[in-house]
């Protein structure tokens, strides 16, 4: 399975390779938007790009993919100073982001949850070794897998971002408790503390679209609610 690595900070783009790789990924490697664009026939299952970038940026990358009717899932690369790029970038269609400086772990891990949702690859494909199972975690209608970051609602599969799943079995955690957006942001983000409020509430709407936006109640001034009544 080929992935698409475009970054034009060398070192980084080495690293994400080189992890990649270990996990049986196949890459290809550019270090600037515009070889990405260009290279679409290559046909990469999944695009992680950098936001900052000469020629052409992730943000226009993205946007000209898009446009070009391209929906291969995009997962972006940022730094804490990205913030309004974020939003943008998830507004765009992108389907995650990751702060730097992040793990190699945290990458693969949300990089095989992006494919198992895009249908790109099925679980026992991208399980290469065995991992502890988690048992399952219901709230009304809704089964939640921590295992696989997978979720389903009336037994149909969600389609999830891990930020869209964290935030999911955070809530899932604490039915009808008040949980404000830092402690949402923890939950979503542990390796980003530096996620604002308006990236919260985006995460949030796209949630709600995907199981009820009944489950999810506004708290004007604190953050959000789970309703466990009207999950079932």
């Amino acid at each position: 399975m080929l992935i698409a690595v475009v970054d034009d900070e060398k070192n980084i783009r080495m690293a994400v390779c080189t992890a990649l790789k270990k996990e049986g990924f196949s890459v290809i490697e550019f270090e600037n938007g515009k070889d990405a664009f260009e290279a679409q026939n290559e046909q990469p299952a999944l695009y992680i790009l950098d936001i900052m970038m000469p020629v052409m940026d992730g943000i226009t990358l993205l946007r000209s993919l898009r446009e070009n009717g391209n929906k291969t899932p995009v997962m972006f690369l940022t730094s804490k100073d990205d913030e309004f790029d974020k939003i943008l970038g998830l507004e765009l269609g992108a389907d995650d982001y990751l702060c730097k400086p992040f793990s190699m772990r945290e990458l693969i891990t949300r990089v095989k949850v992006i494919l198992r949702r895009t249908g790109a690859a099925t679980t026992s494909e991208l399980e290469n070794q065995h991992e502890e199972k988690i048992p399952s975690l219901k709230a009304g209608n809704i089964t939640i897998f921590p295992s696989s970051y997978t979720a389903e609602k009336n037994g149909t599969p969600l389609q999830l971002t891990i930020t869209e799943f964290r935030l999911l079995k955070t809530f899932a955690e604490n039915p009808d408790a008040a949980l404000t957006r830092d402690q949402l942001i923890s939950a979503a983000y542990p390796e980003d503390t530096y996620l604002n409020d308006r990236a919260v509430d985006c995460h949030i709407k796209r949630l709600r679209k995907k199981i009820g936006s009944d489950c999810i109640e506004t708290i004007y001034g604190l953050g959000y609610r789970f309703n466990s009544e009207s999950a079932k």
